[in-house]
């Protein structure tokens, strides 16, 4: 979470675990945040008797469980259950959750594309990548000649991303170019060519550079963005690390080259056990 939370409730001594993102949850203030900001991730199978008897048995909300096992059965959307909690305490005020309520009242009327898409970016926010290329796969699967190009490129490039943080450097240098000829975004291009400079010298990037109609200077100016990069912290996805390295290698630093490939690789071998449960 990357908000402080000022916490004025029952500490939970076992928190409740949202499965699919791993966040643990102890206290009231907790759980308004994440339904807050990840309702999209948040299925109506999650509200069950268990979350019930968390918020009843270790946050002392008596009320809440009570209205929230009765209206289980009577209402249809998940999101109608979550504003009963939000409306619970005082986290959030009366007007922040009229706009949350109205976001989602809007998000029911979006496509099933546009609604898939925010499902998988949220999973992309958690660094749940294989369950996020799943979903874009399944997005990618479904679009049709009518569907908007600048959304099918900010699918591909988030479709790039998710394989880069997997080290699936074949299928994230494909998808950037593809995020490219459709969104049109510098983000994406660069994405590209980073993908290139982990497998080639600087002689073919800077190459492949000229091929896409660019001067010289834009490979000056990627190699200068990634060094000036900050250094290897716990907080930094596996591609920005990735960049970070790529740039040891083309500057002839295997040691730290091979130092932050060996992070990366220890990391990508945690978060994909982990991905796996």
């Amino acid at each position: 979470m990357s908000k402080v939370i000022l916490c004025t409730s029952k500490t939970a001594e076992t928190p409740f675990t949202f499965l699919n993102t791993k966040v643990e949850i102890y206290t009231y203030e907790e759980l308004c945040f994440y339904i807050f900001n990840n309702t999209v991730l948040i299925s109506k199978s999650v509200l069950s008797e268990k979350l019930f008897n968390f918020i009843r048995d270790e946050l002392g909300m008596d009320e809440l469980a009570d209205k929230l096992t009765s209206l289980m059965n009577k209402t249809t959307y998940a999101q109608d259950l979550l504003i009963e909690i939000l409306n619970a305490g005082d986290y959030y005020t009366t007007e922040e959750i009229k706009t949350y309520a109205a976001a989602w009242q809007k998000y029911r009327k979006l496509g099933k594309l546009q609604k898939a898409k925010l499902k998988a970016d949220g999973y992309l926010a958690y660094r749940r990548y294989i369950k996020a290329a799943t979903l874009y796969d399944e997005i990618l699967d479904d679009v049709t000649e009518e569907t908007d190009s600048e959304f099918l490129g900010n699918v591909y490039h988030n479709r790039a991303v998710a394989a880069a943080n997997n080290l699936d450097i074949d299928d994230a240098k494909k998808y950037f170019l593809l995020a490219y000829e459709h969104n049109n975004n510098p983000d994406s291009l660069k994405g590209y060519f980073y993908t290139i400079a982990t497998r080639e010298d600087t002689t073919t990037l800077k190459e492949e550079i000229r091929i896409r109609g660019l001067e010289d200077k834009y490979f000056e100016d990627i190699m200068a963005e990634i060094g000036d990069s900050k250094s290897d912290v716990q907080e930094m996805t596996i591609f920005a690390m990735l960049q970070r390295a790529v740039y040891n290698r083309l500057n002839k630093d295997m040691t730290d080259y091979d130092k932050r490939m060996d992070i990366i690789l220890a990391q990508l071998k945690d978060e994909f056990r982990e991905q796996s449960i």
